[in-house]
């Protein structure tokens, strides 16, 4: 008790502790935003390439489930990572030309501070829209 009413300047190592402590948390929890933003600059393009897939080939098909794959096998920062295709299908998963669609991709990422605490949970969703290219007999 006499160290904390010691008016001495003993205390300013405590605050010093105190601050470089919080100073810490505060970077790690800046990168780990930057992470995120970066995971759903990754997802924007991920929907930009699956739209243009989709539009060349002009059907939803394995092709575009494996490009799916490769990209978000890619994506570090984000889990549970689904995309979806909202269209008039002409038979099967086929597009007619010249019908519109609309590509989402959702995820998960977590700002959380040092390991993998996950404390805040922040869902990532990112479209893409396109016209399919391709004629159907």
């Amino acid at each position: 008790m006499t160290v904390i009413k010691s008016k001495r300047a003993e205390g300013t190592s405590v605050s010093v502790v105190v601050f470089v402590l919080v100073v810490v948390i505060f970077i790690s929890l800046i990168i780990n935003l930057f992470s995120i933003i970066h995971a759903k600059s990754q997802m924007d393009a991920a929907a930009d390439q699956l739209t243009r897939q989709i539009q060349l080939a002009g059907e939803v098909n394995a092709d575009t489930d494996r490009l799916f794959e490769s990209i978000a096998g890619r994506i570090g920062a984000a889990e549970n990572i689904q995309y979806s295709v909202s269209t008039h299908y002409l038979t099967g998963k086929k597009i007619q030309l010249a019908t519109p669609f609309s590509v989402t991709i959702t995820g998960t990422a977590y700002l959380g501070g040092f390991g993998d605490f996950n404390i805040f949970p922040i869902n990532l969703v990112s479209y893409g829209a396109g016209i399919s290219e391709e004629y159907w007999k």
